[in-house]
């Protein structure tokens, strides 16, 4: 079993922009009314997150008085700025000092080019619901984002391994949030490629439309079936299509996610244990159900000959194995969809016991390809 994987992050950006608001929203199960009794973070505050198990995100949440920026960029420079995987750097749109805000974050974006280069940078514009009624078109948004993008390209253009640069609005008040988050850990999870392989294996015996993996605590979507979780529409696959993803709302995921948090905390007002849900209609079969002890797995089912119970069994026959993929870069357990997927990697094992023996059964053997039943 490989130890744990250890990924730093930097949580930066100018006081009062929302850093440590939205970190105890998405960390610790605050509401966005719960924040206000928060004070300013002094210097850094580090706190480590397990995530699936074999992630753990070292987070570092940093002030952002001009003391602090200072002090980040000369004393602690190498400190700070080493071995990050990602930088999430917080503007705050409401802001009166743009251009020294962005003069912050090029010294910043500087320094992690220069210590990490291969680190990822997530721009959050934030507390966009204070704007959103005066500029409807996010006209502001838009403006930000083509500057702070010509700054990075700029500080990067010598760098050829250097991280990419994405851009979100986000407001603790919405879903908005719940959507950059799981873009940046969706980039950080072990064996991301073969999490997916399994989800669309599980959404191919289901007749699924999709299979999502959620993230127990933070209830942040990890993975999907199929295309990658954040692609455009227009990158779906043909079975996606045809299953009418294109037609779900594109914010799906984030407004789970907020829904189970918010009914999870009313559980535990009450004394209930929330487990998950099932529900049947109209032909459509929807199940939400813990995968392993770190994830939550939701299977959108389109066949109508699939009923809930055919769904969480199967589940049930998964459980094991998918703590495996979650956890572990060594796989023990015989699995087509592993051996499969396994075989080109130079970074996993595929070690079955029995593999080469019929008379073991693999977990996900069915006695039909469910790729040409789909």
């Amino acid at each position: 079993m490989s130890t744990a994987s250890r990924r730093k992050v930097l949580l930066m950006g100018k006081s009062g922009s929302g850093k440590t608001s939205m970190r105890s929203v998405i960390f610790s199960n605050y509401t966005a009314k719960d924040t206000r009794r928060l004070g300013a973070t002094i210097d850094v505050e580090q706190s480590a997150v397990r995530l699936l198990g074999s992630l753990v995100l070292n987070l570092w949440d940093c002030g952002g008085q001009d003391s602090f920026l200072d002090n980040y960029l000369s004393s602690q420079r190498d400190t700070v700025f080493s071995n990050v995987a990602v930088l999430i750097y917080v503007f705050d749109i409401t802001s009166t000092e743009w251009e020294k805000d962005l003069h912050y974050f090029e010294d910043n974006v500087i320094a992690l080019r220069e210590y990490s280069p291969e680190a990822g940078v997530w721009v959050l514009i934030n507390k966009m619901d204070l704007v959103d009624k005066d500029d409807p078109k996010r006209v502001q948004y838009a403006e930000y984002c083509e500057q702070v993008r010509a700054l990075n390209a700029r500080i990067s253009a010598d760098e050829p391994v250097a991280g990419s640069l994405r851009c979100f609005p986000t407001s603790i008040w919405d879903e908005s949030l719940y959507k950059a988050w799981s873009s940046v850990i969706h980039t950080l999870i072990p064996n991301i490629d073969l999490i997916t392989a399994h989800l669309t294996y599980l959404r191919d015996l289901h007749g699924a439309a999709e299979c999502v993996l959620f993230e127990a605590e933070t209830f942040l979507a990890m993975a999907k079936s199929g295309s990658p979780i954040d692609c455009d529409p227009s990158e779906f696959e043909e079975l996606e299509v045809d299953r009418g993803v294109t037609r779900l709302d594109r914010q799906r995921f984030e407004k789970i996610s907020e829904i189970v948090k918010s009914f999870r905390k009313t559980c535990q007002r009450t004394g209930e244990l929330f487990t998950g849900f099932e529900t049947e209609f109209g032909g459509l079969s929807v199940v939400l159900e813990p995968m392993s002890k770190n994830t939550y797995i939701l299977v959108v089912s389109v066949d109508p000959r699939v009923h809930t119970g055919l769904i969480r069994y199967n589940l049930s026959e998964a459980h094991c194995h998918f703590a495996e993929v979650g956890t572990w870069s060594v796989f023990t357990r015989k699995c087509n969809v592993c051996r499969d997927s396994i075989k080109n990697s130079v970074d996993i094992t595929y070690n079955a016991k029995g593999d080469d023996d019929p008379s073991v059964r693999a977990w996900d053997d069915v006695n039909f390809d469910v790729k040409q039943r789909t």
